[in-house]
């Protein structure tokens, strides 16, 4: 694959958006498709993915640990989970407008087994809860606010879109997430910003550009002029993402931090 860095063999960053999709390969057999990735807020690292092993008449949709994730096969876009068929199958299931909080994601660990990532004396409040995955593209008559949000969990389909607010205004849309598939930790942000300026492309911006997300104006706000987005190296998914790419969006972005 062209748009991942290879290190001893290893693949090491690799496209949310491509990885969509991919069939999930349970210990005794396919199971479902991948259809979206929760990530933490708070420390931009994946916690699960969302698999759909419904039918067109009737989804049925359950989330599944990043504990259990594999290496996927890139070839045959398979992606290699260590449960069986009916772990996954008898996972407390997510309807579309079901929301993910603590309270859900306790039974959801209760039935995988896993100790809870978040500090031991959290206490859930069912009544303060976190839309997932099939929150509006337009906003929701019914206002939640930013701080009413029960976990930092976000969804990556959700987010994928939003508008990019840069501190002197509005340029491009979030187009993709690069992950470091070792330990799923999101390490850039692909920025579309063809409908903004002319000749345009997109752009790879370092995660630790970014500034917050929100929910209720549909924003990403990156902590960059308009002008230093435009400047930023160019994201091109064709094009190998080899050591010396990745070393000058380093020096790149570590220059402009130095000047903060």
């Amino acid at each position: 694959m062209m748009d991942n860095l290879k290190m001893g063999g290893l693949i090491m960053k690799r496209s949310l958006k491509n990885l969509k999709g991919y069939t999930i390969e349970a210990i005794d057999g396919p199971k479902g498709k991948v259809k979206d990735f929760l990530f933490d807020e708070d420390l931009w690292v994946i916690r699960y993915v969302e698999v759909d092993f419904g039918n067109i008449w009737n989804d049925r949709r359950v989330l599944i640990p990043r504990d259990y994730l594999g290496i996927p096969d890139w070839d045959d876009k398979h992606f290699p989970v260590s449960l069986n068929r009916s772990q996954i199958e008898k996972c407390p299931r997510l309807d579309e407008k079901m929301t993910v909080s603590r309270e859900y994601e306790m039974e959801m660990s209760r039935h995988y087994n896993l100790d809870y990532y978040w500090p031991s004396g959290y206490v859930a409040h069912a009544g303060a809860p976190m839309y997932y995955p099939g929150r509006p593209l337009n906003p929701p008559s019914r206002i939640f606010h930013e701080d009413q949000l029960d976990t930092s969990l976000r969804s990556f389909n959700e987010v994928r879109g939003y508008k990019i607010r840069a501190t002197d205004g509005k340029l491009g849309q979030v187009e993709d997430f690069l992950i470091d598939d070792l330990d799923w930790q999101i390490v850039y942000l692909i920025i579309d910003t063809r409908k903004w300026m002319p000749w345009s492309r997109d752009v790879i911006l370092s995660i630790d550009m970014l500034n917050s997300i929100s929910y209720m104006d549909q924003e990403v706000t990156i902590d960059l002029e308009s002008d230093q987005i435009r400047e930023a190296p160019e994201y091109d998914p064709s094009n190998p993402f080899d050591m010396d790419y990745e070393r000058a969006l380093r020096e790149y972005y570590q220059e402009i931090l130095e000047l903060k």
